[in-house]
């Protein structure tokens, strides 16, 4: 359950859901949906029936066209709120990016500002042909939080980070497919099926390893001063004393598919 009306949380065949619920407001993100996010994915994270997450937004118009901008006059007026505005949504952010399943953003119309902030978060993107994306920070003069050009730097490098940043131009959806921004473009009618199809490939596959994957990608992420990659090497050992590996070992010897439990 989510506790606001504008973000809805959901689960069905192994996927969870997080779904932005403003579509008359192209799904700008206001404070308290961003405040909703992180006990959202925590629900998905520890729930064991949860394989995969996806992130996507109602309607057919908007991922999410970035952050409620309207309401920057009363909560962006001073150096204290513009602080405590980046924390909570860094915090939001964060709550994405770290989740220990892997995470995929299911990319329909506007995705810009603080909504390709929640798609870069992700780890697998997979785009409408509608798609538009941009970091239109530089035309409205506010400051962009330097995490936002670490994510950009993360999945298309600084010199393509630096185009999207300084010409706060858009980017339509085969752009973003070239410049790596996103893995895969598709027929907007088909957008859902695909996105489903996809998690549900990863669904099937051994929860130990998946995260242990993920959590090895996370740490090399890191500065190489504080990766822990000894909790990295935990995880993987642990794989090989699961009984998922002796399932998976089992199923490829009998030619069947192998039915992970996660433990």
């Amino acid at each position: 359950m989510s506790p606001i009306e504008q973000m809805i949380s959901r689960k069905a065949d192994g996927i969870g859901w997080v779904l932005f619920n403003d579509p008359k407001a192209m799904n700008a993100i206001s404070m308290e949906m961003s405040a909703a996010i992180p006990g959202i994915m925590a629900a998905h994270d520890e729930d064991p029936e949860v394989r995969v997450v996806i992130v996507a937004g109602m309607g057919e118009r908007a991922f999410a066209a970035g952050s409620n901008i309207s309401a920057f006059g009363k909560v962006r007026t001073d150096a204290a709120q513009n602080q405590a505005y980046h924390q909570l949504n860094e915090k939001s952010y964060n709550s994405v990016y770290q989740c220990s399943k892997p995470t995929i953003a299911m990319i329909r119309g506007y995705c810009m500002g603080g909504g390709l902030d929640y798609a870069s978060s992700c780890d697998i993107r997979i785009a409408a042909d509608d798609a538009v994306f941009a970091i239109p920070a530089a035309r409205l003069g506010l400051g962009y939080g330097y995490q936002g050009q670490i994510r950009l730097n993360r999945l298309i490098g600084p010199a393509q980070a630096r185009d999207l940043f300084f010409s706060a131009r858009r980017y339509d959806a085969h752009e973003a497919l070239r410049t790596g921004l996103v893995h895969e473009v598709v027929p907007a009618s088909e957008l859902e099926s695909r996105t489903i199809d996809y998690a549900r490939t990863v669904a099937t596959n051994a929860p130990l390893t998946l995260k242990a994957i993920k959590h090895a990608f996370l740490e090399l992420e890191k500065p190489e001063s504080v990766r822990d990659m000894a909790a990295a090497q935990r995880m993987i050992d642990a794989c090989y004393a699961s009984q998922d590996y002796l399932e998976g070992r089992a199923a490829f010897a009998e030619k069947r598919k192998p039915d992970f439990k996660g433990e």
